[in-house]
């Protein structure tokens, strides 16, 4: 029996690992891994029927106990393993949560990495001429729009703009008037003279990062709950 159930173990392992295609996953894992936990769990019951043997009667529920407490280590393990990437992502949302002032990571080539938040969004740290201002990340809109405070603290006078141009914010319809950045930088990406557009107050409750910005980047991807931003 020490040594039958071990080999029924593998054996169903075996053919598991026949009959599943090679890209295919066996229980969250890949075929490698998933032979690796089959071993492990094989010699985990070889033990348990060893132990049991050797300790009789009286030590069988031990030997149960901790069996029953390294199979909980096994199956976290191999749980954690399987969902590794899900919960990065999640731990990355938490920080960027946590820090949501905080400097962009930067990555080997130069790029630009920004977690994604809690709420879905990407809010990019960045600085407007030499100012620490967070945007967010939006495609949909057509510039890089401002909120009236963010102009105000960048030096921007915004009773001296005209406002004639009609914009629609996630408050409603409203006016916007243009103007242009002399600087905005996120990481070491680094933007001149681009144009914007500066909204009264309450119209918007995060300027915009939009395609004024955008459109000269070599390109921006998100991959895995992360938005990353190349520069040209």
């Amino acid at each position: 029996m020490a040594i039958f159930l071990p080999i029924v173990v593998l054996a169903v392992a075996l053919i598991a690992l026949v009959v599943t295609p090679q890209p295919a996953l066996l229980l969250g894992l890949d075929h490698a891994s998933f032979a690796g936990a089959a071993f492990g769990v094989a010699l985990l019951v070889w033990l348990v029927l060893i132990g049991a043997r050797v300790a009789g009667a009286a030590g069988f529920v031990r030997v149960v106990s901790a069996a029953a407490v390294w199979t909980a280590v096994i199956v976290g393990l191999t749980g954690v393993y399987a969902y590794r990437f899900e919960a990065s992502d999640i731990a990355d949302r938490v920080m960027a949560e946590l820090f949501p002032g905080g400097e962009p990571q930067v990555g080997k080539a130069g790029e630009v990495i920004v977690n994604r938040r809690l709420g879905g969004q990407f809010v990019v740290p960045a600085k407007v001429d030499g100012v620490r201002v967070s945007f967010l990340f939006d495609t949909g809109a057509s510039t890089v729009v401002l909120r009236d405070q963010d102009a105000r603290r960048i030096g921007v006078d915004p009773t001296s703009l005209d406002y004639d141009v009609s914009v629609v914010t996630a408050n409603g319809a409203a006016t916007a008037a243009q103007t242009r950045v002399a600087e905005i930088a996120v990481g070491p990406i680094v933007m001149r003279n681009v144009p914007a557009l500066v909204v009264h107050a309450g119209a918007l409750e995060q300027s915009l990062l939009g395609m004024s910005f955008l459109e000269r980047l070599e390109s921006y991807t998100v991959e895995r709950g992360r938005l990353i931003m190349r520069a040209r």
